[in-house]
């Protein structure tokens, strides 16, 4: 299962819930996207590892810093979190690597997260989800998304990666941060996206996510 999936947890007062994914990079970072993390406060802020349901289990850490990228706006959606103290490993808790290529077209993905699995009725899931996608070109990408009702978020550009979803399923919020993954030719598990936005909640458009591949300077910059 995705040992590398991570809960971000909001408080308030004496409430707590998910409100977004995230992957452990090493023991001090965590990538998410840029606007999980915009202009919120991270004392109200923690994350949770090694748990695949949100209501028990996992370790949680304290925030250091936030970082989302500096020129965040709408398509560009990347960020990634300090965390206080060193995440401790566990045959539930390892990182994930980043592919550094582009990714390929046509292959098979997999995205885990907690997001809505009913948008109208707003039904937030227990246990972690799985779905699998194919990532299709950005020149098919934005084709259809010219027709979506957000035709001023496209072309797709480098930064962003593209996938096609299964009949009537999709990200939704909740899942925003989350990681994209595939499986090289020698089975390793890679991470090549990171949920940034799509047509809410399963219509009829591809999703996008950030391209990890787009970012991988950034985001080795960010953890020096």
């Amino acid at each position: 299962m995705a040992t590398y999936q991570i809960s971000i947890r909001v408080r308030s007062g004496n409430q707590e819930w998910h409100s977004c994914g995230g992957s452990i990079l090493n023991e001090e970072y965590v990538l998410t996207a840029a606007h999980c993390i915009y202009e919120t406060d991270m004392k109200d802020m923690s994350i949770v590892v090694g748990t695949h349901t949100i209501d028990k289990g996992g370790d949680r850490y304290k925030i250091k810093k936030l970082i989302p990228h500096e020129e965040y706006s709408d398509p560009l959606d990347i960020g990634i979190i300090q965390i206080e103290g060193k995440i401790k490993y566990s045959d539930k808790i390892q990182p994930i690597e980043l592919l550094k290529e582009m990714a390929p077209v046509g292959k098979k993905c997999l995205l885990t997260g907690w997001g809505y699995t009913d948008y109208d009725r707003s039904t937030v899931p227990n246990n972690l989800q799985m779905l699998e996608f194919e990532t299709i070109s950005n020149d098919d990408c934005t084709k259809q998304l010219k027709r979506s009702p957000y035709p001023d978020l496209v072309p797709v550009d480098a930064g962003q990666l593209c996938v096609k979803r299964p009949n009537n399923k999709g990200a939704c919020h909740g899942d925003s941060g989350g990681p994209l993954v595939i499986q090289d030719d020698k089975n390793k598990t890679l991470q090549i996206g990171v949920v940034s936005w799509g047509v809410s909640c399963a219509k009829e458009y591809p999703d996008v996510f950030a391209s990890v591949h787009g970012y991988y300077d950034w985001i080795q910059n960010k953890m020096k």
